[in-house]
């Protein structure tokens, strides 16, 4: 029964989302109507339980997406980003947009940049592809998902989940190895095929580029000249690997290597910054404003996850997950998508769950059983509950509900879920597990 009702409420802030309710309206009503049917304390629920998750997210990532919104205006304003998009656009063409943000965002995810970082960085850029070859929004959100999904489930990398994994089960970064690298090449190979199909379809309509859907999108004024003077395409790349080597050489906090990503851009690319105040003010003020946005759509989904997982069934019901008898693979995979899901993140359901696997997995081959979860970890966190898919269509400027199904949904969540299971099905071919 608490499944059910857990589930349930996973569904209607599900509908709210698909309808475009704003999410903090939504996040209050399912959160009100959990504490009903669990005879909470609506008082205590809403100002310390809902309100402590949503404040508790704003606190963490205030900064964070602050700096990362501030990023992504500098490198606009410098023309940085101009010069990246013109560049990539040389490379794939203008009929490949989505690929070239597929591949950018995957060799960001991979170097163990948080997601948010990676599409405060990769979105200006890639809606300056999408004005210059007339393509939809849409191409932005299907080669950001595609490529974010890809990076996060790489072995060798030092992700979040690929790295708890290790920790939990004794394994290293690299388990699963080739078998896992296969399986992701042909994720890769069928999200690209699905990709041009989409786009063939949204052209076949005559949906080209169009002006920014709410507030809070990724700034991209103005036409991409191809033939622009403006800072070289490399002090735009390198502000880029910064963060990502500060991350990985001196181990600092994420907040304080990006924080060197954006002094980079000021020192590379002085000469291309607005001489005024007011002009580097209105920087400054719109990075706020954008940043502010995106993370109350965030937090809104948050909160509703924090009142999830103070509700009494909440425990009952991961332990009714955790109790399915089976294969140690198909225990992993079926109780991390399902807590991953209720939870609305990965990193969240792989935390949950993973102490209690531990058993699981001296059960069978640990490195197949890391790999497994890490896989499983990035199925259903993909629901409409995930704050991260509100803040994602929110920066690109698109309605969420045009591109959940045909975009999200069919990347991120089913064709996720077909790469985990082709990965325990070669397992099991090849007598691994």
């Amino acid at each position: 029964m608490d499944i059910a009702i857990l589930i349930g409420a996973v569904l209607l802030i599900s509908v709210f989302c698909y309808k475009n309710v704003p999410t903090l309206f939504g996040g209050i009503i399912v959160s009100l109507l959990l504490m009903f049917i669990y005879k909470m304390d609506v008082y205590d629920g809403l100002l310390n339980i809902y309100m402590g998750g949503l404040v508790g997210f704003a606190k963490q990532w205030l900064i964070l997406f602050t700096l990362g919104a501030l990023f992504g205006k500098l490198l606009e304003v410098t023309g940085g980003a101009d010069s990246l998009a013109r560049t990539i656009l040389k490379v794939s063409g203008p009929k490949n947009v989505s690929l070239g943000v597929c591949i950018f965002t995957a060799i960001l995810a991979a170097a163990g940049i948080s997601s948010f970082i990676t599409m405060f960085i990769v979105f200006p850029i890639a809606l300056k592809l999408c004005r210059k070859a007339n393509v939809s929004r849409a191409v932005v959100v299907a080669g950001f998902s595609l490529g974010l999904n890809l990076g996060l489930a790489l072995p060798y990398v030092p992700v979040t989940n690929n790295v708890l994994c290790a920790d939990y089960f004794g394994t290293t970064v690299g388990a699963g190895g080739w078998l896992a690298i296969f399986c992701n090449v042909v994720f890769l190979v069928v999200g690209i095929l699905y990709m041009k199909w989409y786009e063939k379809r949204l052209d076949a309509k005559g949906l080209g580029y169009a002006p920014a859907y709410g507030t809070g999108a990724a700034q991209d004024e103005g036409e991409l000249d191809m033939e622009a003077k403006g800072p070289h395409w490399v002090t735009s790349l390198i502000p880029m690997l910064i963060p990502i080597l500060v991350l990985n050489l001196f181990k600092v906090k994420v907040e304080f290597a990006l924080l060197c990503g954006v002094a980079a851009i000021i020192v590379l690319q002085f000469k291309y910054l607005p001489r005024k105040w007011e002009e580097n003010r209105k920087v400054m003020s719109d990075s706020i404003s954008m940043s502010l946005t995106t993370i109350i759509n965030a937090a809104a989904i948050v909160g509703l996850g924090a009142v999830i997982q103070n509700c009494p069934g909440y425990m009952s019901a991961v332990e009714s997950i955790l109790s399915y008898k089976g294969s140690p693979l198909m225990i992993t995979f079926i109780a991390t998508n399902l807590i991953a899901g209720i939870a609305g993140s990965s990193t969240a359901g792989l935390v949950l769950a993973a102490p209690v696997l531990q058993q699981a997995a001296a059960l069978t081959n640990a490195a197949a059983f890391h790999r497994t979860t890490v896989f499983a970890s990035l199925g259903l966190d993909s629901l409409p509950t995930a704050g991260f898919l509100q803040t994602e269509c929110t920066v690109a400027g698109v309605k969420f509900k045009d591109v959940y199904f045909p975009v999200i949904f069919a990347l991120t969540v089913a064709l996720t879920l077909f790469r985990a299971l082709l990965y325990m099905g070669l397992c099991a071919l090849f007598g691994i597990a």
